[in-house]
């Protein structure tokens, strides 16, 4: 059951990012981060509520600042992510922060004692290759002398990827008496640093209504971070975390069945070895 929310997790991330990106190709991107961290905080409430009335709750003070200090760990990943970006190097960007996702949580999983089978190691080793194939781009007009400073910003995929694994770390550490409180703090982080980011910059937070729409819409990634805290709570750290990594997989998916792209060979390669790996990971 675990892995199986995991997956669902990271489908839910594939779809709901795949949806806030479409916004962002006409909006500002701190102001789609803002509208649909708004939704997200809403819902994250609502969560909560419904939950803890149907099953009952009891956090504590260290369980709300671990959801804080997971959404604020997501938001400076996210910053790192779109620096990299802007500086060009999305080929080197993209893998390397997937990459890195996938394997920091793991790696902290058998530091704190997990131990894992034949299976989901070979599960884990084929995980690397396949994000990296999934997501890689190829880079096109290099300058002579260029190519190892590119090679140089995948410093901002590794802190973008480091980032986003101390959000699956972060969340591991709330016990599961604290129901989906955590979830209200963590969107309330995320929200505050849109809001401060929106500001700073002078960013206007009127959209068009189609690009409004896709930027509430957005705000459904709640769902996966829910379906993450619930795998998490019953599944080791260190699979729960790979499994829930592979949503790069469900954007290209999405780009194919929304925007008619084309699946070159590496990427469709990479598809078929995020399946592999997730199926031995479930075994």
């Amino acid at each position: 059951m675990a892995i199986f929310l995991a997956g669902l997790t990271s489908v839910l991330y594939g779809v709901f990012d795949f949806t806030g990106g479409m916004a962002t190709r006409r909006s500002p991107v701190f102001a789609v981060a803002f509208w649909s961290n708004t939704t997200g905080l809403v819902l994250s409430t609502a969560i909560a509520v419904g939950h803890h009335m149907v099953v009952g709750a009891s956090f504590t003070l260290p369980d709300l600042a671990w959801g804080g200090l997971s959404g604020l760990a997501g938001v400076i990943g996210v910053m790192f992510y779109f620096q990299g970006l802007a500086k060009g190097k999305m080929a080197v960007v993209s893998p390397v922060s997937a990459v890195t996702l996938s394997l920091v949580p793991f790696l902290f999983g058998t530091l704190i004692g997990e131990r894992y089978g034949p299976l989901a190691w070979m599960g884990v080793i084929l995980v690397a290759p396949a994000m990296w194939m999934t997501v890689a781009t190829r880079r096109r007009h290099n300058r002579p002398g260029r190519a190892n400073r590119g090679s140089g910003k995948a410093a901002y995929g590794l802190a973008a990827g480091l980032g986003f694994s101390l959000v699956y770390i972060g969340m591991a550490q709330i016990s599961p008496e604290a129901g989906m409180w955590p979830l209200i703090p963590f969107k309330v982080a995320g929200l505050a640093a849109a809001g401060v980011l929106v500001k700073v910059r002078r960013v206007p937070l009127e959209l068009p209504r189609k690009q409004l729409f896709l930027a509430f819409t957005a705000g459904g990634t709640v769902l996966a971070n829910l379906t993450y805290l619930l795998a998490v709570q019953i599944g080791p750290l260190g699979l729960v975390a790979v499994a829930s990594s592979l949503f790069p997989a469900v954007v290209a998916i999405m780009a194919f069945l929304v925007y008619r792209e084309s699946i070159p060979p590496h990427r469709v390669v990479g598809l078929v070895l995020s399946l592999v790996a997730l199926s031995l990971i479930a075994l």
